[in-house]
């Protein structure tokens, strides 16, 4: 797993200094202290809490010390609300400040309200890491704080939500700054799955989607602005959606300082059945800048005013030749799909850099990222040929090359006039030449090309694309 803290806004999230006067708690059901609840009163500012890996079913409270870090060192440990709460409210209740939460599942919340969470997050500063949240009322509510930051990296958030429309996946509410990346946010029950009111707002590399069966309103909703990037993300509004807008910027009034949106290198897809708006942008926003999106499915992309650069769009969501588009897998199949010049430098906003570094990696991880091509993911490595979609594999040899590299079609018959398109790293195609198969392959010579990485497609006689490849010449 690749991190990176966004420190511009707030250097290292939180400091847990380790005082000498420190305890570590074991907890688990051969420990002396067999629940988490059970430790909750004992525990001092700064002290550790490990707890077992397992089930740990009714038990809840609150945590009310500073400088926690709470975590499972052994897997996941599992806390079931199985029809208790703490305070009317949560699992937990967090009232103390700078709380590092790790490999903790948190299931099956209700309260009277209506909006019982996994975790109600009262005190300042919240990092979670690797924590799983399903089947709450709320999956993570928090309370309004402008000194407090919420970091979410790797989690995963499924079917929380009441189904009234109020309740949500994640609801951040009134603080500073909000940074969530490499997290799994699906299934929302009517509400969002993700929704954040906070006055700065990092949303990265993220998988956020309905698949089948979902039925969330917006897939994120900053309802009060603020500075906010969207940067990475990919995105699907499913069949079940209740709403047609994917992402909404400032419906609810643009009441945070900063009204600036910048969204960039994200694969938005949408299968509702009579369209979707892809951004919603509210009227009075200063800055909105979008730049190296893929937009697929029916509907319009904006709706609002901004700055639109090098994005990508077709009602035909078939069109950008995804992966494997029925299993929600947005890669594109290789570069083929990006016409001459179909992208632009995404630029910056303020000090932050809108070159995507890293993609999302199923589940809940990341992966480093190389290129600065449209949408959420790079292109497909070396020799990755998808079959289902063309007849012949390929492999070129040697690779790299100085001079010239064979091409091996597979079974194509000896003789078969083919094209083969030479592209840059920009999807620009920069030659063209008719080439004859000897014994299923082809010859290339570099001729007057410069060193570098190029992408090759090689097309027969009846202009059908039989093969994808990647070469560099030294």
């Amino acid at each position: 797993m690749n991190t990176i803290i966004k420190s511009a806004i707030f250097g290292v999230m939180f400091l847990f200094s380790g005082a000498a006067s420190a305890k570590l708690f074991s907890v688990g059901p051969t420990r002396t202290y067999t629940t988490p609840a059970k430790v909750m009163n004992l525990v001092s500012n700064g002290d550790t809490i490990e707890i077992d890996a397992g089930l740990y079913s009714s038990d809840v409270g609150s945590w009310t010390k500073n400088n926690l870090v709470i975590r499972c060192p052994n897997g996941m440990a599992h806390l079931d609300a199985a029809g208790k709460n703490a305070g009317g409210k949560a699992i937990w209740i967090i009232t103390g400040n700078n709380t590092y939460i790790e490999n903790i599942e948190f299931s099956g919340c209700t309260v009277p309200d209506k909006n019982g969470a996994g975790i109600r997050q009262e005190g300042n500063n919240l990092e979670l890491r690797h924590c799983y949240f399903h089947d709450n009322e709320d999956g993570v509510l928090t309370g309004a704080s402008p000194t407090s930051d919420i970091l979410f990296e790797a989690c995963e958030f499924a079917r929380n939500g009441y189904g009234d429309g109020y309740s949500h996946n994640m609801y951040i509410g009134n603080i500073h700054s909000f940074t969530m990346r490499f997290c799994y946010s699906h299934h929302a029950k009517v509400g969002h799955c993700v929704k954040s009111r906070a006055m700065n707002n990092f949303i990265e590399y993220n998988r956020i989607m309905d698949e089948d069966t979902g039925s969330a309103s917006y897939l994120i909703n900053l309802p009060n602005g603020g500075f906010s990037i969207i940067l990475g993300n990919t995105m699907q509004k499913g069949v079940n959606t209740q709403n047609r807008t994917l992402v909404d910027y400032g419906s609810e009034g643009l009441t945070n300082p900063a009204k600036q949106l910048y969204v960039a290198s994200n694969t938005m897809v949408s299968s509702r059945p009579n369209g979707s708006t892809f951004i919603s942008i509210a009227n009075g926003t200063d800055t909105a800048k979008i730049v190296n999106n893929i937009f697929a499915g029916a509907g319009n992309v904006l709706n609002g005013i901004a700055d639109t650069i090098t994005n990508a769009y077709s009602s035909n969501i078939s069109a950008f030749d995804f992966d494997y588009p029925n299993g929600f897998n947005y890669h594109l199949s290789d570069v083929i799909v990006f016409q001459p010049n179909m992208r632009s430098g995404p630029g910056f906003a303020g000090s932050f850099s809108l070159t995507p570094t890293f993609e999302y990696k199923h589940v809940t991880d990341s992966s480093q990222r190389n290129d600065n091509f449209i949408g959420a993911f790079g292109i497909n490595p070396i020799g990755i040929v998808k079959k289902k979609m063309y007849k012949f594999s390929c492999i070129n040899s040697p690779n790299p090359f100085s001079e010239k590299t064979t091409i091996d079609l597979g079974s194509i018959e000896d003789g078969s006039p083919v094209t083969i398109n030479i592209f840059d790293q920009l999807g620009e195609k920069i030659l063209a030449k008719n080439l004859i198969s000897e014994n299923s392959q082809i010859i290339f010579e570099r001729e007057k090309l410069a060193s570098g990485i190029y992408y090759y497609q090689i097309m027969n006689l009846k202009g059908e694309r039989i093969a994808i490849g990647k070469f560099i010449i030294i």
